[in-house]
């Protein structure tokens, strides 16, 4: 992370980010840059400021030991995106990673596909404006036996469109799973698990709509986080932060769709959004959107270590937050070595002795998505270790992991 950036890779990708500076087809130039960036991606710190800040969060963390399972009250995983895959829909978990999966008491993850049974599945174009997937995707996340929590708040939302989306929302409530989003209400984007006890409320958010925001239905909250261009609508972030209190829990999670894609750190913006989430009560944020895998960050909320580099203040006991910038991609079809490296992140709920609950990580499990095997087009998810793989990627989330 501390070798100098190249200026022509600065020069090439500096301020590309389609999210924000939208720009119209015929602008080849551009085009070809982002798709540039899509397949070199950008490994770097943004500046030497975001360079030092995660030098010392490194240096923390590797000081700082993390929790034993045995001494937390529950354990919950998480993954990023599920994305459409071609083929393999029903078998895409391999038996280790449902293994990995299943050592959390809950899961959360980012559908990031319509699950339209009244839409076909394309198999052969690669459509990345009118994703579709069937309902059997859905079948590995009930057969692990916990409570699952699925986010529709990408910008995948409206690919098959307003009845797709309700339809989708549908499926994912017709198994028993907690669901963020919907083409109703902004009620729809909030949702509630209960683990051994633990009441965890989530709502999510996207920065964006494939089809325009402009069409986003208020259960697909648009909230552009770190955005240069657009500011942030904390307004939108309260009342969801409201919402999710009303539901009298011990947990507050945010599962926000948010950051730059293949851009494998965050930047101050970034930072501060997260921050700002962590003031207003959330305790855990699970990114997703980038692509890529992005650095898991501690945050010391009203003096729980003064030794973290970020320290938040919102009155209270004291505790520590969670924030998983991006996990990545967790079954994809996209080509690049760092957009099929994803992985697990389990995380424990820790009685701090005032009797609040600290969310922090456990364990990083890496996995990849593979090609092939009983159908040329098939994806199934692997762990690296059960692959006989390794991978420079999955460093960044935790030092432990180096």
């Amino acid at each position: 992370m501390t070798r100098p950036v190249p200026s022509w890779r600065r020069r090439l990708f500096d301020e590309l980010r389609y999210e924000s500076k939208r720009w119209p087809l015929w602008r080849w130039d551009l085009n070809l840059r982002y798709i540039a960036k899509s397949l070199l991606h950008v490994p770097e710190a943004a500046d030497a400021g975001c360079q030092e800040y995660w030098s010392r969060w490194r240096t923390w963390m590797r000081a700082r030991p993390l929790p034993a399972r045995e001494d937390c009250v529950t354990t919950l995983a998480a993954v990023g995106d599920l994305m459409w895959l071609r083929h393999g829909y029903g078998q895409f978990l391999s038996p280790a990673v449902a293994a990995a999966m299943g050592k959390g008491r809950g899961l959360v993850a980012n559908l990031e596909t319509p699950v339209d049974v009244q839409a076909a599945v394309r198999r052969w174009v690669f459509e990345t404006l009118h994703y579709n997937a069937p309902p059997e995707y859905l079948d590995p996340l009930a057969a692990l036996g916990v409570e699952v929590a699925l986010s529709l708040c990408n910008n995948h939302a409206l690919d098959q469109g307003p009845g797709g989306l309700a339809r989708t929302r549908e499926q994912v409530c017709s198994r028993g799973f907690a669901c963020l989003g919907g083409a109703g209400t902004a009620a729809d984007a909030v949702s509630v698990i209960t683990v051994d006890g633990v009441r965890i409320a989530l709502f999510a958010t996207t920065f964006g709509i494939n089809h325009g925001e402009a069409n986003a239905p208020s259960g697909v909250p648009v909230v552009a986080f770190g955005d240069r261009v657009d500011r942030t609508d904390w307004p939108v972030v309260d009342a969801l932060v409201q919402q999710a209190q009303a539901l009298a829990p011990d947990i507050i999670a945010a599962v926000p769709h948010w950051g730059f894609e293949y851009e494998y750190w965050p930047d101050a913006a970034m930072r501060a959004a997260a921050i700002g989430l962590v003031q207003r009560g959330v305790d855990l944020v699970l990114g997703s959107s980038p692509h890529v895998l992005q650095p898991v960050d501690v945050f010391s909320v009203d003096g729980w270590d003064p030794r973290a580099p970020t320290q938040v203040r919102r009155g209270g006991e004291p505790r520590a937050a969670v924030v998983a910038y991006s996990l990545g991609n967790f079954a994809t079809v996209m080509p690049t070595e760092a957009c099929l490296v994803g992985g697990i992140l389990n995380l424990g709920f820790h009685r701090e002795e005032h009797g609040a609950l600290s969310v922090l990580p456990l364990d990083f499990t890496p996995t990849a998505s593979v090609r092939g095997g009983a159908h040329p087009l098939a994806v199934r998810v692997h762990t690296l270790a059960e692959l006989g793989r390794q991978s420079r990627h999955p460093s960044r989330v935790l030092p432990h992991h180096d």
